[in-house]
This record gives C-alpha cells, sequence and structure tokens, in this order.
C-alpha cells in the first residue's frame, strides 16, 4: 500500500479546517479494520479518527457506497435535453404535469405528480 493512499488530505493553512478523506483511503482503513483479530478502536487511534466515523465508514463500505463503482457513479451524468411545448402540445389544464424522458430508443413519460423516489427509480433503471 502506498503512503499517499494511507494519509488524508493536509491544509495548507495553519488555520484549523475539516479533514476530508479520499474513497481509497477510507476503504483501506475499513478493510484494515475488518481483518480477523483486529479492533475497529484500535484502527480508529492508530489513523487519529473517532471511532464512531469508522464504524460509520464501516456501514457504507457494507452498503457499497465505498466502492470504486460507486465513487465513480456518483460523478456520472445523465444527458438532458429540453425542448419547448408547442401550443398544440398543451392541455386544457395548467396544473397537469408531464414528465418525458428518453434515453436511447427507450421514450418514459410520467403524467401528474412525480414522486421522487419513482423517478429516482426510473433514473437509476435507466443508468444500469
Amino acid at each position: 500500500m502506498s503512503d499517499s493512499v494511507l494519509s488524508p488530505s493536509a491544509p495548507d493553512s495553519a488555520k484549523p479546517t475539516r479533514r476530508r478523506y479520499t474513497q481509497a483511503y477510507k476503504r483501506q482503513v475499513v478493510e484494515q479494520s475488518l481483518q480477523p483479530g483486529t479492533s475497529a478502536a484500535q484502527v480508529a487511534r492508530e489513523h487519529k479518527i473517532n471511532a464512531n466515523l469508522l464504524h460509520a465508514w464501516r456501514w457504507h463500505y457494507r452498503s457499497g457506497l465505498l466502492s470504486e463503482a460507486s465513487a465513480q457513479e456518483a460523478t456520472e451524468l445523465i444527458p438532458v435535453q429540453l425542448s419547448s411545448a408547442t401550443s398544440g402540445d398543451l392541455t386544457s389544464s395548467v396544473t397537469e404535469r408531464l414528465l418525458s424522458i428518453r434515453c436511447g430508443e427507450l421514450h418514459i413519460t410520467l403524467q401528474g405528480e412525480v414522486d421522487p423516489a419513482t423517478l429516482q427509480t426510473v433514473l437509476a433503471s435507466l443508468r444500469a
């Protein structure tokens, strides 16, 4: 393991700032803490982090949130194209909402109030 991965980013100024850790650093610390016979509290002390923070990282690790793929997915964008509706496309009800999603050959239209959880599920399906 390289030293650069195991050390958190250091602030340049003398002013105390919130420490930020890379995904790779978090993964390595968690993997070290998951070794048989290893104490999570001891690993936290060795890395000068709070044991509660390490336990949160372990939860994220087990949930797949610290994997390299999840870090890549977090920065992945879905292209969006906006188009203006013509007067023939407008319905008589001004309050009615229409969400149309096109992804390649796939076309999905959601009408009315769109639940955020439903929209998240639809977008996750498109990304898969």
